[in-house]
């Protein structure tokens, strides 16, 4: 599987993207991601923890979250309305009922931060993500193959796009996200398993 970049003019040139990833651009008008930058910069951002590793994006959650460590679920702060209004437009999006979101995260990539090759935690079902702010570049690599480079893609995620995860791409599939060029962020709603 060769290395390719895909954007939304070129995705019908590209061999087929993993099975149960789908991308949509411009899920977001401009004036709604101006609305959730703006309500971005009344958040308590902290940095991410992962058992002893502090990554270097910042984070605020909602609802619940899985706690690798302690083994439970734990409740967390409850979604915002303007946080909400987004969860049911993805919901529609993806074909499910709002309920069906447990967790959400919005989370600040400043210049220069990555994130690494990972899966999601198993706890969760189905991934979705809104790049707002700047584009980047999402990367995704077979799970069985994270030592072949040439089995890397890698997909170019636009400010106000909407991506989709399940089935192969979110079981078989790692992916990360090179250090951004310039502030990004996302909102990530995630379902149980």
């Amino acid at each position: 599987m060769p290395t390719v970049v895909a954007t939304a003019a070129d995705l019908f040139a590209l061999p087929p993207l993993p099975a149960g990833l789908d991308y949509r651009e411009d899920f977001l008008a401009r004036d709604e991601e101006a609305r959730l930058l703006a309500a971005f910069a009344t958040l308590p951002f902290r940095e991410a923890t992962f058992q002893q590793y502090t990554a270097r994006r910042r984070v605020v959650r909602f609802g619940r979250d899985y706690a690798a460590g302690a083994g439970q679920w734990l409740d967390g702060e409850p979604l915002p309305e303007w946080l909400a209004a987004v969860r049911t437009r993805v919901a529609r999006a993806g074909d499910l009922d709002e309920s069906a979101f447990v967790h959400a995260l919005v989370t600040e990539y400043r210049p220069g931060t990555p994130i690494g090759w990972h899966r999601d935690k198993p706890e969760y079902g189905r991934v979705f993500g809104i790049s707002l702010g700047s584009a980047c570049r999402m990367r995704f690599r077979p799970f069985d193959r994270r030592d072949d480079r040439t089995a890397v893609i890698a997909l170019e995620l636009a400010p106000r796009s909407l991506y989709m995860m399940d089935d192969d791409i979110r079981w078989r599939w790692q992916h990360s996200i090179p250090p951004v060029k310039a502030l990004r962020y996302s909102i990530t709603f995630r379902t149980a398993a």
